[in-house]
């Protein structure tokens, strides 16, 4: 038995996910979990988890989505029999750096995390006004790029959507960094909101570990 993800989009229209099922059906795969990652445009970006009888199954099934009327394949992951589902990942993740022992640890674990968790080519906190990276995995953008892209997806920025990037920006406003992540698939709208409270988490973080005079954490 082959236990996989598949991201999908689709027409966001009644039928059309029936339509896939059928198909995953027709070559004996079994959809036994479905996500909404984002909606928007008409298309909706779904990850479903299918069963198979066999990995040589995968490319198959690929083919049979891609049979129905607008639907393509963005990617498939095989998962491990004993995987954790995805929301308690995430909550793990955000435990472990609430739970740090210094605020450098917790920075240091929101970079491990992140990568783990979204399958970064490259993640860096760095100090933008400056340049200079504090922390970093990967082949990281020249300091320049990341602040031209920080600056074009402000909130009050007129192209500041990433709906379709592989690249995001968050500013942690306590530890002072700007935290960039890339990789080569595009982050939808589940990513997005998980990368934001991760990095909020660990600013928080950051910002309680750092001693009050007499030399203690806040907390």
């Amino acid at each position: 038995m082959e236990r996989v993800t598949v991201r999908i989009w689709v027409p966001d229209r009644p039928g059309v996910l029936g339509a896939v099922a059928t198909r995953i059906g027709g070559i004996l795969g079994n959809v036994v979990g479905l996500e909404v990652l984002e909606r928007a445009g008409g298309v909706a970006v779904d990850e479903l988890t299918v069963e198979l009888p066999d990995v040589g199954l995968v490319d198959g099934m690929c083919r049979q989505i891609q049979s129905v009327e607008g639907a393509g394949v963005e990617d498939v992951r095989s998962v491990g029999p004993d995987e954790e589902e995805r929301y308690l990942k995430v909550m793990s993740a955000a435990l472990a750096i609430f739970e740090t022992a210094n605020s450098a640890a917790a920075l240091s674990a929101l970079m491990g995390f992140a990568e783990e968790l979204f399958e970064l080519d490259w993640a860096t906190l760095c100090d933008l006004p400056t340049g200079t990276p504090v922390h970093s995995v990967g082949v990281v953008p020249a300091a320049p790029w990341l602040a031209a892209f920080a600056e074009g997806t402000r909130p009050d920025a007129a192209d500041g959507r990433t709906d379709r990037s592989g690249v995001l920006a968050e500013h942690l406003e306590a530890a002072g960094l700007s935290f960039f992540v890339g990789r080569p698939a595009p982050f939808r709208r589940r990513e997005r909101r998980e990368v934001q409270m991760l990095a909020r988490v660990a600013d928080r973080v950051w910002s309680a570990l750092q001693p009050v005079p007499g030399g203690r954490p806040r907390w």
